[in-house]
């Protein structure tokens, strides 16, 4: 079953990435500002991974898998429903686009940046944590 339920996430998510496509071609980034753009980069630079990095201060896990779960953080098409759900109950008016624009931005980044770099890390990882996981069993 847990089978089925990822395929229709990954099914879900392919579907929500090209409406996601589809709002950039139709011009959906025309509404985002030169500070809508620098909160978008700094939400992946700075922001996020200082959330995510103090968030895990008292987690066990190796310096290294707190500092990728830290860059990575967690998935950022939930802005989409948070966004919907906040211009749903209150009235944002003329600034509704902007945050649109800020939003699709913001995840076009996520999908760009960690998609390139998920691979590469996820590499160095697996056989650093490796040694470093035996080096804590052995006492070294």
């Amino acid at each position: 079953m847990h089978g089925f339920v990822e395929q229709v996430e990954r099914l879900l998510m392919a579907l929500l990435l090209f409406a996601v496509g589809a709002f950039v071609a139709s011009g959906g980034l025309a509404a985002l500002t030169w500070r809508g753009a620098t909160i978008g980069v700094l939400l992946h630079v700075l922001i996020r991974p200082a959330i995510g990095w103090l968030a895990q201060l008292r987690d066990p896990g190796l310096p290294t898998e707190r500092a990728a779960t830290a860059f990575f953080g967690i998935r950022g098409i939930g802005s989409f429903f948070y966004l919907a759900y906040a211009l749903g109950e209150g009235g944002f008016g003329r600034y509704e686009r902007e945050m649109w624009a800020l939003v699709v931005f913001a995840v076009l980044i996520s999908v760009v940046v960690h998609g390139a770099a998920a691979t590469p890390v996820t590499a160095y990882l697996d056989p650093h944590d490796a040694k470093a996981k035996a080096g804590k069993e052995t006492g070294e």
